[in-house]
């Protein structure tokens, strides 16, 4: 090597090392020891902020339902799908929810009685909050894990069986004229004045309740199953191998479990009630005696057909008033349904039959 080369070199690797010396010392000044770790706050995984679509200060309208459902749907594309499962007597869409993916399938409904519209806002809620554990949220959900859940489960949610009734309490829709109303605050049928919860075709012919024709409530209809309303969740049901079915009502803290139409599986019906009381803060009752109180019911002819648990869960104290024609009951809706643990019932009941 000539000298003139072997002076480029050390020339060269002289200012390497000095540069590598600067960067030593520039990353020892800013490179925290451990001592600086300790003091450092905890970086957390990212978690999206929660903004709720639902405004549970007011009831829905018809229109506002539509609205509602399908911002819920965009919002959490990955968890729900929309569907109309039937349509009332007027000709409404009853629009259902298919919430998770997986292979078990269970239903769920509510506002069957126009009065409980408040029911449907509560199943909104519980829809939206589900949701956004199962996209965005950690999963964990009280002591359940909601991600896990909707991997196992599909939930088919109808938020308002009864389209037509919950027009109908509100001013914005009549009823036929043959129904004979004498408390609007307390009509709970559809359009034809049948109570769809009286309908359905178990024990319906032992009903004697003294309501013979179309009325606010308890009118059973001329013919068990002769409504739309009733005709869709009875078709969704046939069509589909639910293992369990939850009814949403409003006035009681307890859950109806069974009847003594037929005792052969009401063991099961319920431990699988006793889970969901426990974890939404609900009282059980003993199975229904009279068939005037269950017959015709959704969830009792529900657990009959298909030998499989369904029950009533009803969500708020029974001394509470129920104000259906105004704002009253939504001016707290959290205290009034107990939401802060009646929102865990949907959970339970999954997680019970999966036991």
């Amino acid at each position: 090597m000539t000298d003139t080369k072997y002076s480029k070199s050390i020339t060269a690797i002289s200012v390497f090392a000095a540069v590598v010396l600067v960067i030593g010392c520039l990353l020892s000044v800013f490179t925290p020891t451990p001592e600086d770790r300790e003091n450092e706050p905890v970086q957390n995984t990212p978690v999206f902020q929660f903004t709720s679509v639902i405004d549970t200060s007011t009831p829905e309208s018809y229109d506002s339902l539509m609205t509602n459902m399908l911002k819920l749907r965009n919002e959490y594309p990955h968890s729900l799908k929309l569907f109309t499962a039937g349509y009332s007597e007027s000709g409404k869409e009853i629009l259902m929810f298919t919430m998770g993916n997986g292979e078990k399938k269970a239903l769920v409904i509510g506002g069957i009685h126009a009065r409980e519209h408040i029911t449907t806002k509560y199943l909104l809620r519980v829809i939206e909050d589900y949701c956004f554990q199962n996209e965005k949220g950690t999963g964990i959900y009280g002591n359940f894990n909601i991600k896990e859940l909707l991997c196992e489960y599909t939930l088919y949610i109808i938020p308002c069986v009864n389209p037509d009734g919950l027009e109908i309490i509100s001013g914005r829709m009549n009823a036929n004229k043959n129904v004979r109303i004498t408390d609007i605050k307390e009509y709970k049928a559809n359009l034809n004045g049948v109570d769809i919860n009286r309908n359905f075709p178990l024990a319906w012919e032992y009903i004697d309740n003294g309501v013979n024709s179309p009325y606010t409530h308890f009118f059973k209809g001329y013919e068990s199953g002769s409504e739309s309303e009733t005709k869709t969740l009875m078709t969704l049901c046939e069509e589909n191998s639910f293992e369990f079915a939850l009814s949403i009502h409003i006035k009681g803290n307890c859950i109806f479990w069974g009847d003594t139409f037929n005792t052969n599986f009401n063991g099961l019906y319920k431990a699988f009630a006793e889970d969901i009381a426990f974890s939404s803060g609900l009282s059980m009752t003993e199975p229904t005696l009279k068939p005037t109180d269950y017959g015709g019911g959704f969830e009792n002819w529900f657990r009959y057909t298909y030998s499989r648990p369904g029950v009533c869960i009803e969500l708020s104290h029974y001394t509470n008033i129920i104000s259906p024609c105004d704002n009253k009951n939504y001016t707290d809706f959290d205290s009034f349904v107990n939401y802060s643990q009646s929102k865990y019932a949907l959970a339970a009941a999954m997680a019970s039959n999966n036991k």
